[in-house]
């Protein structure tokens, strides 16, 4: 690696990590903590990602690869794996059920958006939601739950509307923390494979963005980008859940992948707003 692309690689660094470590400081995250995991990532993605074709990888190698002696690497190896105790977790129940109310043919109207619910009783209810996608969790605790994050409320003629297609837990932060990483890990793959590839094979990535927007506009902002965003997503959403075999088993075609789009909004504050 040249100088000059070895500086803008620390400067890109530096960049993406540090809301990384505001967040860590602010968790109480040490650094010893973050150094034991980054170097157990290195050593890793050395032993999996950049394997010499034919050939069983070596400790001489990954240490080659990633500057950290053999006996170290050796060490690490023994240890338990933090990534693996989180990839053991699956998605969270209402999270399951939002995409079923999302996706099931009995639960959504002709245009493909989410229908009102009768808790119980009618046809193809709330209750018989939570009972297909939630296993034996009970309706009222996943009503009472979506009621408190406000993903769901009551219409007029008292049945349950969508209002929402994420569920993000306000109280559990571990699930919060599995959301971000995912998240993160999805967005820099696909920074990854556009660094290493032409125009013609790159995976979408986009941005639009102002650096002089007042303040006072920053609500209107907020809230239009988080309606058309989730409606866009919705769109997204009964098309592409077409294409997996677990909800749609006659989708042709072998082998198995993982895909999707994911959108985010930010700001920052360049200047704060004068005293009136």
């Amino acid at each position: 690696m040249s100088e000059n692309i070895q500086t803008t690689t620390k400067s890109a660094l530096a960049n993406l990590l540090r809301p990384l470590v505001k967040l860590l400081i602010k968790r109480g995250f040490s650094y010893s903590s973050f150094a034991e995991v980054a170097r157990r990532l290195f050593v890793d993605v050395a032993a999996e990602e950049f394997k010499i074709p034919g050939k069983k990888q070596s400790l001489s190698r990954i240490s080659v690869l990633t500057g950290i002696n053999r006996k170290d690497i050796a060490k690490i190896l023994d240890r338990p794996n933090p990534s693996e105790s989180d990839n053991q977790k699956g998605t969270n129940r209402p999270s399951r059920i939002i995409q079923g109310w999302l996706r099931d043919d009995d639960f959504v109207n002709d245009s493909g958006s989410p229908k009102p619910l009768h808790f119980e009783g009618a046809e193809n209810s709330f209750s018989e939601l939570v009972r297909r996608y939630g296993g034996d969790v009970t309706p009222r605790a996943v009503f009472d739950e979506l009621i408190r994050v406000n993903v769901v409320n009551l219409n007029p003629q008292q049945r349950i509307v969508l209002c929402s297609s994420a569920y993000i837990p306000q109280a559990d932060l571990e699930e919060k923390f599995r959301i971000m990483g995912r998240a993160t890990n999805d967005l820099f793959n696909t920074l990854d494979h556009n660094l290493e590839n032409d125009p013609h094979t790159t995976r979408l990535q986009r941005t639009v963005a102002y650096s002089n927007i007042p303040v006072k506009a920053l609500s209107q902002v907020r809230l239009r980008s988080k309606e058309e965003g989730e409606q866009f997503l919705l769109q997204i959403n009964q098309w592409l859940s077409q294409q997996d075999k677990d909800i749609n088993p006659e989708s042709k075609g072998s082998g198995k992948a993982r895909a999707g789009i994911g959108i985010y909004y930010f700001e920052h504050i360049v200047e704060q707003e004068a005293d009136a």
